[in-house]
């Protein structure tokens, strides 16, 4: 390894060590990850279940923890400029899956932590480099917090965002599976005769919509951090300021899935349709759920995967990361709002200021062809020094 390596090219040696979830295994890039650590004088140890391995503080101080996830969605081959595990660093980008989510940031934090103890700093922080957070939460940042093998302090997470606004926040997550049952028959009857639960399932997404036209109570300080992300993805997106703020402060639902029927020649007597729906501050999970029985009494709804939304509202540390922008580009920065979900919501289970920043292009997350621009690795490592630097 060679640990004089500027941050594109540690970003790069990153995309190189696969960690792909599914399987998960980031038993490697922890390898990584715990020699360089080591090689600057901040000792590591692993927690593992298997290959899923997770890499934090031997000792750790509780005042700022460092974080990041080291496993990647799978990519394919076809499609990509560059082979998407080569670490090309080419045209002011490094290429390849993980990138951009959020192997950039990750390597930003290690040069910048690098930086500041090789001039002398020893900045009072942890660090938590953990697996599974693309995957099913099997054994990553969860099961670290709920096993207090990890205790929750204010926290920077390295995920991409806009290079102007760190995120405070993140709406809730809801995936369920509702079951409908119909009344079977020929199909030559329908829809004058039976119940085809396939009809149901499409009705039940009328009700989804009307459920997303619904506006909710928002709170002052999350107001002006929604104003903040619309405005920032209008600088960064086709978004217009309209769509954008129906995101962030509507329910949102997708279909992932739909089955259902026997045969084309049958009235269908069951029907799973499968929702992924994101949470607005404002509301919670029970009252949707509520919502969702009275729309189908019927129907059987199973929870797969729930977590409320989450909000730090702006202390020392979002304060301090606006500041070290402002050092970097010249302008002002505000905290700003995500539209999904991150192990933030595990680490502010305890009231933890969680503030996400990083590098990283966000309309090429999970993308053919994903990519960092090395300037945008560069500026976040200035700015995670001149937080590291200005740590009492």
């Amino acid at each position: 390894m060679n640990t004089t390596a500027d941050v594109s090219r540690i970003c790069s040696d990153l995309v190189k060590i696969r960690s792909d979830n599914p399987p998960g295994f980031t038993d490697e890039v922890i390898a990584y990850l715990q020699e360089f650590l080591d090689s600057i004088g901040m000792k590591t140890r692993t927690v593992t279940r298997g290959r899923r391995h997770n890499l934090i503080s031997v000792h750790p101080k509780g005042k700022l923890l460092l974080c990041g996830h080291v496993d990647v969605v799978p990519a394919l081959d076809d499609g990509w400029t560059y082979p998407p595990y080569s670490g090309v660093i080419s045209d002011g980008f490094v290429h390849g899956r993980g990138s951009t989510d959020m192997k950039g940031g990750c390597a930003a934090l290690l040069a910048a932590l690098r930086s500041v103890m090789n001039s002398g700093g020893n900045p009072e922080v942890d660090v938590a480099f953990v697996a599974d957070e693309e995957g099913k939460g099997e054994f990553g940042m969860e099961q670290l917090v709920e096993e207090r093998i990890l205790v929750p302090c204010d926290t920077i997470i390295a995920e991409p965002t806009p290079p102007r606004s760190p995120i405070i926040g993140e709406k809730g997550v809801l995936r369920t599976k509702v079951t409908f049952s119909g009344k079977s028959g020929h199909a030559s009857l329908h829809p004058v005769i039976g119940d085809s639960a396939i009809i149901q399932a499409c009705r039940y997404l009328e009700f989804c919509q009307t459920l997303h036209e619904r506006e909710w109570n928002l709170d002052p300080e999350i107001m002006e951090a929604i104003d903040t992300t619309v405005q920032s993805y209008q600088e960064n997106t086709e978004l217009s300021y309209e769509d954008g703020y129906r995101i962030l402060s509507r329910i949102m639902y997708n279909p992932g899935f739909i089955e259902g029927g026997e045969r084309m020649n049958v009235i269908a007597q069951r029907c799973d349709l499968s929702l992924d729906m994101r949470i607005p501050w404002g509301c919670n999970i029970d009252e949707v759920l509520s919502l969702m029985h009275t729309a189908a009494p019927a129907a059987n709804i199973s929870v797969l995967e729930s977590s409320e939304p989450t909000f730090s509202r702006p202390g020392w540390l979002s304060q301090l990361i606006c500041t070290g922008i402002h050092s970097v580009y010249q302008t002002s920065a505000h905290p700003g709002l995500s539209q999904a979900g991150s192990d933030a919501r595990y680490l502010r289970s305890n009231g933890a200021e969680v503030v996400m920043y990083g590098p990283g292009d966000l309309s090429l997350l999970h993308s053919v062809n994903e990519r960092v621009p090395v300037t945008m690795l560069e500026n976040c490592q200035k700015v995670y020094e001149y937080v590291l630097n200005q740590l009492p």
